[in-house]
């Protein structure tokens, strides 16, 4: 006779599934998470797994969605503060793109690509939407003038802390921590730049 779970265990062995999970990929990168890995990691049997998630694929999307609609509530959080902007954005930045729970750095487009081509069209479509969405909210919560703030500059400062944040301390994990702190700053700077007067 199967087991009865309750509604409180069910979510219990999700959240370790999303905890265990997270970690994994950070350890191994998305496309190299196995079900075994998680299975392992979460001490659950492989047809306990099936139970929660059709596919390895459709649990680590859920993942990557839950780790970014928390992230942006603290961002949009941390935006609403009364502090001077430069300083609401290098907290936010910190919180969303070093903060030991954060899976931003550790996901590539080429992840997500992989992840749709797995999942139904229906998950692409409103990625698009929700991605939209989340950046335009962010803008308007710094007051900036998207036509004021290159995109291009941006996206390749973000690329270079996505660099340092994730290559081991070849030269030693002080550097890399000022180095973090430097890009950090330059980008709290470069956007606070693009606010509007």
């Amino acid at each position: 006779m199967p087991k009865v779970v309750s509604e409180h265990e069910k979510e219990m062995v999700k959240e370790t599934m999303y905890a265990k999970g997270i970690a994994l990929i950070r350890k191994k990168g998305v496309k190299r998470v196995t079900v075994e890995d998680i299975t392992s990691a979460a001490n659950i049997g492989k047809g306990s797994f099936y139970s929660y998630y059709n596919s390895k694929e459709e649990l680590l999307y859920a993942i990557i969605k839950k780790g970014e609609k928390r992230m942006f509530e603290r961002t949009e959080s941390i935006l609403s503060e009364k502090i001077k902007l430069k300083d609401r954005l290098v907290k936010a930045a910190k919180e969303v793109y070093l903060a030991p729970d954060s899976i931003v750095l550790y996901v590539s487009p080429s992840d997500l690509e992989y992840l749709f081509r797995k999942l139904p069209d229906e998950a692409a479509d409103w990625e698009a939407i929700k991605s939209n969405d989340y950046f335009s909210k962010t803008l308007s919560l710094c007051g900036i003038d998207e036509t004021k703030c290159e995109m291009d500059v941006l996206a390749y400062l973000m690329s270079a802390l996505h660099f340092v944040a994730t290559t081991d301390a070849a030269y030693g994990e002080p550097g890399r921590e000022k180095t973090l702190d430097i890009l950090v700053h330059s980008i709290a700077d470069y956007m606070a730049g693009a606010a509007k007067q």
